[in-house]
């Protein structure tokens, strides 16, 4: 008996761990972003969750050498998933509340179906997968239309936040499609080293010619709120994934896209007092349902992907 519930208490572990931890990085994104200019909170959270990697490896006696074709399409990886959605992300919790962040990002499943429908080798969309990307569509449209139409006019801000959080998104799917393409022969802690790590060091330039040290405030609670994406966001949620990639079918991983923004709304209502207006409840659970049905839609069981932590766990 020991031996059977064992394993099943892990993985009830790790689901939790993915759950909560990857649903309330909205909430510590949102502080840091208030204390930390959103380049400078991408580059110290990849850092130290380099740091913590590169040093994992090392215990274990890993090589973090790679080849220089995998280094140069690790970079590119790690940059559009901590560079451009990381830090778009961090600016548009300045714009939005971070539930209704955590919403617009569920989408990434829908996005990453889509490319994959229109690129010439990628897998086409079944006829559940075109329901689900409609209902995207629409809850989209229910999402953002409190803020096109709010009683004191047009909220501009709210509607920059709606759209950066879209190109943030895209930029997470854009990434998933090119890391399952390049097919990393390496480690996957490895390549998750590289890839933070050159998403570090594009984030601190940036921080540079945007001269944001200077406008930092290095607060304890800001410090505690990098800390927290780095080593829950990050490392825990990351290996948490990985075993749950190695021991559940993906269709089952894969809830963690329409269950994280429920515990981001929570958390949001319960830390910082957001409410979301009913229209924009419509509008989330609209986007939930469609991802779930886009998800459940595919056929064939994709092999496991070379970077959990970065890629979007689909079946295909």
């Amino acid at each position: 008996m020991p031996s059977a519930t064992a394993p099943r208490n892990r993985i009830l572990i790790a689901f939790a761990c993915v759950y909560f931890f990857w649903g309330s990085t909205y909430g510590a994104i949102r502080i840091a972003g208030e204390h930390l200019p959103p380049p400078l909170v991408g580059a110290t959270r990849a850092f130290i969750s380099t740091l913590i990697l590169a040093a994992w490896c090392l215990a274990r006696g890993i090589s973090l050498r790679v080849s220089r074709a995998t280094a140069w399409r690790l970079a590119v990886v790690g940059i559009l998933f901590m560079s451009v959605n990381n830090v778009l992300l961090v600016w548009a919790e300045e714009k939005v509340p971070s539930g209704y962040a955590s919403v617009v990002i569920a989408m990434i499943p829908i996005m990453v179906a889509i490319f994959e429908h229109l690129m010439p080798d990628g897998d086409s969309l079944n006829a559940r997968g075109w329901l689900g990307t409609l209902l995207g569509a629409a809850g989209m449209c229910v999402l953002v239309w409190p803020r096109l139409h709010s009683s004191s006019g047009l909220d501009r801000q709210g509607l920059e936040g709606f759209l950066i959080l879209v190109v943030a998104a895209i930029a997470f799917a854009a990434g998933s499609i090119l890391s399952r393409r390049f097919h990393f022969k390496v480690d996957t802690f490895v390549a998750t080293t590289w890839q933070l790590g050159c998403a570090s060091l594009c984030n601190y330039i940036a921080a540079v010619l945007g001269g944001n040290f200077h406008h930092a405030d290095w607060t304890v609670r800001g410090w505690l709120a990098v800390l927290y994406l780095a080593v829950f966001g990050s490392v825990v949620g990351l290996t948490a994934y990985v075993y749950l990639l190695k021991h559940v079918p993906v269709t089952k991983v894969a809830t963690y896209a329409f269950v994280n923004p429920v515990v981001a709304v929570f958390l949001g209502f319960a830390l910082f007092g957001e409410r979301l207006t009913p229209v924009e409840v419509a509008g989330m659970m609209l986007i939930l349902v469609a991802v779930a049905t886009v998800i459940v839609s595919r056929t064939k069981v994709a092999p496991p992907p070379s970077d959990p932590l970065l890629e979007v766990a689909v079946e295909e």
